[in-house]
């Protein structure tokens, strides 16, 4: 009995060591499908001029679309986008139509830029006169923000630097009524410019600009005056002049179209949660400082000593403001495909943007880096979770995000639509992982930012990158909820535990020159499997293993 008993268990152990052998040649040939040349391929077509710049609403981007979904089918990735119907021919009774996914996610977006009909009044009430200064768009101030036609009459506040803090109890809203109001805030926080200061030690915020509009809406402003502490220069080109727009490289006499003169949101059944943001000349500011009674150094200098919030009421001045914009509807989409794991109601999401700036004056903008590299990094880490040969325990699903460049919208869409957003364990995200910093000489930097409580994808990709002799330097940047521009911003913003991927930034970030000629594949490789071995063993893992016990008491 004792022979039978330990013949069965020397037999299901050494069943066992087969099956972990054959799992691990499996990852091994699944991860040599990760390599210079499949990755050439897809890039060089993803990012050709074919795409014309894959801007998300063009011809371009939707034949970028078109290719990434004939390469998920290819790789046996099956769709999970739209429902699409096929309809019998007429004629064929007792036919049904049949339904099936699409690798398809389509949604429209508003696309807006600011028209002509602009002005802003600056409006002192004394004495019981009422004196009105106007200025004109363009030369003495410029707005953005405002994503339909709005007119504001308003008083006006004077909030300092417009942020919070809440572990230091520092607020520059908190003893002052801003609702209905236009504030004037200055750039930067207490202590910005003087990285020695306590107050710079105490305040460094990973994401301002954002920060510091969502704060102004949350306390009920309607606007903001952008004032600043550096020397302020004209905001207008000076029309007397031959060539009066000269940049990267182009020299006209008449405006140059730019991918940043129009804006995009969501097409809703609600408008945005949008601020209008106020950016003025030299001589507007003047204006508004001497009405302020206050002397921008000192005001510096106390900020940052005394780390105390300057705030105050200014009576009797008002701002009037009507801004005008041009809007168009556009229809885009994103490309989704899927993994089906054992567990079909906890998903891990991995995507990249595969949109990128488009063609402007006769110029492509290929995108190479940003983000064909990310993109293609994405396709070849499905194609070898389908090589492996094994179901996941977790679902995958494979993304293609669109319209990251016009502010996440593709990412944002799916998580505001996506029924299971609770059920989501992970999102990964690829975005410009083919290319070096001037400072990294050897070539072989890159940045992982992740949700900081999960502290052990850390010690995982260290772990993979050893084990595989993968050139790799990683900086690991752990925060509460990263957040940042690329679409992890988007999960992170839902709790949903994030790592994100990139090489670097570098001189042809959002230029013409982004071209697939300047890749460095073996980077590019390197990341690519790096990705594919975490996603791998995190799709088949306890994610709550990989949590720093210390931080989630």
């Amino acid at each position: 009995m004792k022979i039978k008993t330990l013949f069965v268990q020397l037999t299901f152990f050494s069943l066992l060591l087969g099956s972990l052998s054959v799992h691990a040649q499996s990852v091994d040939e699944a991860l040599n499908t990760i390599n210079e040349s499949s990755l050439k391929a897809q890039l060089n077509f993803l990012a050709s001029d074919w795409m014309e710049g894959r801007e998300s609403e063009t011809k371009g981007g939707f034949m970028a679309g078109d290719y990434i979904a004939s390469m998920f089918q290819i790789f046996g990735i099956e769709p999970c986008g739209d429902m699409e119907y096929t309809f019998p021919l007429a004629g064929q009774r007792g036919v049904m139509p049949e339904a099936k996914p699409s690798y398809f996610q389509k949604f429209n977006i508003i696309k807006y830029k600011m028209s002509d009909k602009q002005s802003f009044s600056l409006i002192q009430e004394m004495n019981g006169a009422r004196l009105a200064k106007n200025f004109e768009y363009g030369i003495d101030y410029n707005v953005i923000g405002i994503e339909t036609d709005t007119e504001i009459d308003a008083p006006v506040v004077f909030v300092g630097y417009g942020v919070e803090n809440d572990s230091l109890r520092y607020s520059d809203f908190a003893k002052i009524n801003v609702k209905g109001k236009i504030i004037l805030r200055f750039d930067g926080y207490p202590g910005f410019r003087d990285t020695t200061s306590s107050s710079y030690k105490k305040l460094k915020f990973s994401n301002l600009w954002s920060d510091k509009d969502k704060w102004a809406i949350k306390a009920g402003a309607i606007g903001v005056i952008n004032l600043t502490t550096y020397s302020s220069k004209d905001l207008g080109i000076a029309r007397n002049l031959p060539f009066r727009y000269e940049s990267d490289g182009t020299e006209s006499e008449t405006a140059p179209q730019k991918y940043y003169d129009k804006k995009a949101v969501l097409a809703t059944d609600s408008l945005q949660k949008s601020l209008p943001v106020i950016r003025i000349s030299a001589r507007l500011q003047n204006e508004l400082t001497a009405l302020i009674n206050i002397d921008i150094f000192s005001f510096e200098q106390d900020a940052k000593n005394n780390l105390k919030s300057a705030s105050k009421e200014i009576n009797g001045v008002r701002i009037g403001l009507k801004s005008g914009v041009e809007s168009e509807l556009m229809t885009v989409r994103n490309i989704l495909g899927i993994i089906e794991g054992v567990n079909k109601d906890e998903f891990i999401i991995v995507g990249a943007h595969y949109d990128h700036l488009g063609k402007y004056n006769g110029y492509i903008y290929n995108g190479a880096d940003d983000n064909g590299s990310g993109t293609v990094g994405v396709m070849s880490i499905a194609r070898a979770l389908k090589a492996t040969g094994k179901k996941p325990e977790k679902t995958i699903i494979i993304a293609a995000w669109t319209a990251e460049e016009k502010g996440m919208l593709g990412s944002e869409y799916f998580v505001k639509n996506f029924p299971g957003i609770y059920r989501i364990a992970l999102n990964l995200n690829f975005d410009m992982i083919g290319r070096s910093s001037v400072k990294d000489t050897v070539g072989n930097k890159c940045g992982i930012e992740y949700t900081k409580i999960y502290n052990g994808f850390q010690e995982l990709s260290q772990k993979h990158i050893k084990e595989y002799g993968l050139d790799l330097d990683v900086k690991y940047t752990g925060s509460e909820r990263p957040m940042g521009g690329s679409d992890y911003a988007s999960f992170a913003e839902k709790n949903v535990p994030v790592i994100s991927f990139m090489a670097a930034m570098h001189p042809d970030y959002h230029r013409p020159s982004d071209e697939v000629a300047k890749i460095e594949w073996k980077k590019m490789e390197n990341i690519t499997k790096l990705g594919f071995l975490n996603i791998n063993e995190l799709a088949n893992s306890d994610l709550n293993k990989y949590k720093v016990p210390s931080l989630t008491k």
